[in-house]
């Protein structure tokens, strides 16, 4: 029998460029990326689909779900460590509204493909919790517009809709289709 191969949480790169550059254009070539790792105990992602749910007369009653948008985000939350240069770039972040909230993101799964999107800082927690423990640091990182995906294997960049769903060993291929 075969041995099941997992991959470990932590083998995932998440990085923001900590220059606040916001065009994948110009602004990555010189963007000044930092690991969100330090003091993180979690990530989450999310794909937050809009769908559009129709009853036809071929279905006879029931409805047919067709995904028509993504609002795809990164939750993370953990200890707040003073000197982390993502940590210090977010939290810096607390009071502002508007662009001065967007930056570049780039994610790398284990297998070593790439997600790169503009993104927003959202729900900044700066710190908190009881008087005797650890801060809490929290935000939420909502890619903007539709991620550039460069597969492992080619370091071409392509749209997620060029790609197949099937899995890869040791990470994943993102589908749009």
């Amino acid at each position: 029998m075969e041995k099941t191969h997992f991959d470990l949480n932590f083998k995932n790169l998440l990085e923001i460029d900590i220059n606040g550059g916001t065009d994948l254009d110009t602004d990555k070539e010189k963007a000044n990326w930092a690991k969100l790792s330090r003091g993180i105990s979690t990530i989450t992602p999310s794909a937050a689909d809009t769908t559009d749910a129709t009853p036809y007369w071929d279905g006879e009653g029931f409805i047919d779900t067709e995904v028509t948008g993504k609002n795809i985000t990164f939750a993370l939350s953990g200890h707040r460590v003073m000197g982390d240069p993502a940590q210090d770039y977010v939290a810096s972040h607390f009071l502002d509204i508007g662009d001065k909230l967007r930056t570049l993101a780039r994610w790398t799964d284990p297998a070593g493909n790439v997600v790169e999107s503009v993104a927003t800082l959202t729900s900044i927690v700066p710190f908190g919790g009881a008087a005797n423990v650890k801060q809490t640091f929290s935000f939420t990182l909502a890619l903007n517009g539709k991620p550039q995906y460069t597969p492992a294997s080619t370091g071409e960049v392509t749209p997620p809709a060029n790609t197949q769903s099937t899995g890869v060993n040791g990470g994943v291929k993102l589908s749009g289709q």
